[in-house]
Order: C-alpha cells, then sequence, then structure tokens
C-alpha cells in the first residue's frame, strides 16, 4: 500500500498499548486530530488534508490494524490512542473530528478528556448506548461480515459494504468512488477476524458527560444521511448545549468526499469561532449555537 503522503506532511510512528500507529502531519496553526471510520484508513480524509493545512496542523493517522498502522485492532483501546497521540505529537489542546466509527472514538476521547480539546467535530457518528433503529437494509451486519471473515471470503465483505448505503457518494464522483475501492481493497479485516460484541460496549455515559462539558460541538450530517445516523445527529443536538448542526444538502454519510469544499468550508470556520471566543474568552472557547442546513 502506498503511503499517499501530501507534499510537506511529516510521518510520525507512535506507540500505544503495543499498537505502532501511523501518523502524518501537515501545516501549522492549531491541531485538528481526524480519525477514520471503519474499513477505511486517513486518505478518506484526503480532500481536506491538504485544503485545511493551510489554516491548522492537520494531523491524520491509521488506527490499529488499519492502512499503515500495526496493533490488534480493538475499539476499547483506541481513545487511549488519541490520547498517545495528543502527548507525543501535540501537547496543548487540539480541535478533534471523528467520522462514522471514528465518531463514536472521538466521543469516548472527548467524555474522558474534554479538557485537553479546543473543539469536538462529529460526522456521522455511532454513539455508544444508542441503538438509532431505522430500516434493515441501513444496519451494519458486523456479525455477517465477521463470519465472511473466518471463512476467508473478505472480497465478498468488501463488495457487500461497497453497496451498503452509508458508503453511497452519490454521481459525479468518480474519484472519490476510485478512493473508496482502494482503501477497501487494502483493508485487511483483522478487526473481523478478532471480532469481540463486547468491544461496543462502553462504560461512560457519553452524551451525559459531554453534553455537561461545554465542550464546542459541531455535528455534520447530510441530507441523504441514512435515517439512523440523522437521528443520531439530531440527538447529539439536543443532548449537547450549544451544539451545532450542519446539514450538506447533497451529501450522504460521507460528505467529506462528496461536497469536499463546502465541507472543508464549515469545518475551517467552525474552528476559527472556537479559537476566536478561546482567544477573546482566555480559556476554551465558548459553544457555537445554532443550526445550518
Amino acid at each position: 500500500m502506498a503511503a499517499e503522503a501530501p507534499a510537506g506532511s511529516r510521518s510520525h510512528e507512535v506507540v500505544s498499548d503495543g499498537a505502532r500507529l501511523h501518523v502524518e502531519a501537515i501545516g501549522v496553526g492549531a491541531p485538528l486530530l481526524l480519525v477514520h471510520g471503519w474499513a477505511m484508513d486517513r486518505r478518506v480524509f484526503r480532500p481536506q488534508i491538504e485544503a485545511l493545512s493551510r489554516d491548522f496542523r492537520v494531523i491524520a493517522f491509521d488506527r490499529r490494524g488499519f492502512g499503515l498502522s500495526g496493533g490488534e485492532p480493538d475499539l476499547s483501546r483506541e481513545a487511549g490512542d488519541i490520547d498517545a497521540i495528543a502527548r507525543q505529537l501535540i501537547g496543548g489542546p487540539f480541535h478533534l473530528l471523528g467520522l462514522s466509527q471514528g465518531g463514536r472514538i472521538a466521543l469516548r476521547y472527548a467524555a474522558r478528556h474534554d479538557g485537553r480539546l479546543r473543539s469536538l467535530i462529529l460526522q456521522g457518528a455511532a454513539v455508544d448506548g444508542e441503538d438509532p433503529g431505522g430500516p434493515e437494509e441501513e444496519r451494519i451486519p458486523v456479525t455477517e461480515y465477521a463470519a465472511l471473515a473466518a471463512e476467508g471470503r473478505m472480497d465478498e465483505v468488501r463488495r457487500r459494504w461497497l453497496r451498503h448505503p452509508m458508503m453511497r457518494v452519490g454521481e459525479g464522483h468518480p474519484e472519490a468512488e476510485t478512493l473508496l475501492r482502494q482503501m477497501l481493497g487494502d483493508y485487511r479485516g483483522e478487526d473481523l477476524a478478532r471480532f469481540r460484541p463486547e468491544a461496543y460496549a462502553w462504560p461512560d455515559d457519553v452524551l451525559g458527560v459531554v453534553g455537561r462539558a461545554g465542550l464546542p460541538l459541531l455535528v455534520l450530517s447530510g441530507a441523504r444521511e441514512t435515517e439512523a445516523r440523522r437521528r443520531l445527529a439530531r440527538l447529539l443536538v439536543d443532548e449537547v448545549p450549544g451544539a451545532r448542526e450542519v446539514v450538506l444538502a447533497a451529501s450522504g454519510h460521507l460528505g467529506n468526499l462528496s461536497e469536499p469544499e463546502a465541507y472543508n468550508r464549515t469545518v475551517r470556520d467552525f474552528c476559527r469561532d472556537v479559537d476566536r471566543d478561546e482567544c477573546g474568552n482566555g480559556g476554551r472557547g465558548a459553544s457555537v449555537r445554532g443550526a445550518a442546513d
């Protein structure tokens, strides 16, 4: 698998709880750490990394067991992986953006370390302790995928996942389609081979803790997002005081790929607002209020 690092980026290796994590950093300014979703790697943020590095120090990494990172995949350890990266490469407060399953991990981190964050940005996030329901075709059949992986049928897993509603980027995005196929082609399925349902359990009340923390929160959704993830987005906005939701009109689950310019502008403006408030208030930025479609 090619590293495909953008020009000017620096590669780092961070060791965290038995895993060697591949991390890339580019740009200067307030740190912005990106956490990718399931069956992906840091490349899913290709449309964001270089564009946002003009205003921020963008840090993207391959989660344990994905991409160029080693270690045994384990959701229960991944908030600790974020902490290891933050301590080694960042030092001070940072913006944290999580996509899909990466949003679940980002919420876990925020619930335990909110004082280390400037803000939290969640895109199509899964939320611990919440079953959003929705039509059967929207659910992710992880148990079925794990059974296929155990039979050595990873090609079938990849085929099914590419057809899932959450992987649709819409017509007119050939580069995004190619990127998704590349990432899935490189996805090793190690987490499926070691699938443990208990890894999805988490003891913290993430919504309650984040809601009480006063942490600036941006919830990014697509108007064509699955019903289940839209419900979770609304729940986040309802439960976290001051949270802001922005809905990308032409996007589904992967708005960062289907509407990168609008997505990048929204993230840039939100982080800038938080950083301005932080400078003006002498502390962590105040929550951004309201919603926009």
